[in-house]
């Protein structure tokens, strides 16, 4: 994307917008840009800018988890850059309205090697993810084998799992591509599923290089099948970059206790409408298929 600096507008805040926390990837994303980025959409809570090779900065209210590519404001802060008429504004100068200064950087998390994993609570924990995902999860997605999307996606993850038993990664990676763009949304249900089969291998310490062959069509290929927006959550997933709220999951399933597995679910419930229920569904395949196949 071409950056034309006639065409960039700043604001009347000149560095009054404070950003309260901030992504690891928001900085590289800004520098790449030369911090000046294009309005790309903008709804009731969220505002999303994007840069250089499409990656895309969303601003939230403080309300909400943040991710890698996030920037999240206090309230008063979020409604004065939604006083902005952004409608009216092709690019921003971040460095003109908006000031990084005394943010909080949150870091990815990461699961402790130090701790070994007790299969047996896995499997417990596993269960009860389970069972919360059939008594409230939302099945319009694919979460609900009765409807299309979950007819859809059924054969093409037993196959994934022949695939995954027989050590073909990368055809593996080809299968569970398949899912990429299926279902409606801002970010599609086959999607969401495969940001949590991505986010359960990466917790669980999947070998790198499989993880890599797994990941390399959504990585390269992606782009081509979705929106532009859940396209950055995919691909940053297969960097091993996740919103805090599938962090939690991932790892309250492989080290903590129901309680913690409850509080992660109930927020993964405020995700969209669907996709934090194909999410926690893709979690839960991706810790079954590393635990009965590695």
């Amino acid at each position: 994307m071409q950056i034309k600096l006639e065409k960039v507008m700043t604001t009347d805040f000149n560095g009054t917008i404070k950003v309260l926390k901030v992504g690891d990837r928001v900085e590289y994303i800004l520098n790449n840009a030369d911090f000046k980025l294009k309005v790309h959409s903008t709804f009731e809570h969220a505002v999303n800018f994007i840069g250089l090779n499409d990656w895309i900065i969303t601003v939230l209210p403080e309300s909400y988890c943040i991710g890698p590519q996030g920037i999240i404001l206090r309230h008063e802060e979020f409604l004065k850059l939604k006083s902005i008429e952004l409608n009216k504004v092709e690019f921003l100068d971040f460095r003109k309205f908006i000031s990084l200064k005394d943010a909080e950087t949150v870091p990815r998390k990461v699961a402790d090697d130090t701790i070994p994993i007790d299969m047996s609570k896995v499997k417990a924990n596993k269960e009860y993810l389970g069972k919360l995902l059939q008594e409230s999860g939302n099945k319009s997605g694919l979460l609900g084998q009765t409807n299309i999307y979950g007819k859809y996606a059924e054969p093409i993850l037993k196959e994934f799992d022949s695939l995954f038993i027989g050590r073909r990664y990368k055809e593996a990676g080809q299968k569970l591509f398949e899912l990429v763009g299926l279902g409606p949304g801002l970010t599609p249900s086959g999607d969401d599923f495969i940001i949590g089969v991505m986010a359960s291998f990466k917790f669980y310490r999947m070998n790198e290089e499989i993880f890599k062959e797994i990941t390399e069509p959504i990585i390269h290929k992606a782009k081509s099948r979705t929106n532009i927006i859940s396209y950055n959550m995919l691909r940053q997933g297969a960097s091993g970059g996740f919103l805090e709220w599938i962090e939690d999951m991932a790892l309250s399933v492989l080290y903590k206790n129901t309680e913690d597995i409850e509080k992660a679910f109930i927020n993964m419930m405020k995700i969209g409408s669907s996709s934090g229920s194909d999410i926690s569904a893709g979690i839960l395949f991706g810790m079954e298929e590393v635990m009965n196949h590695s």
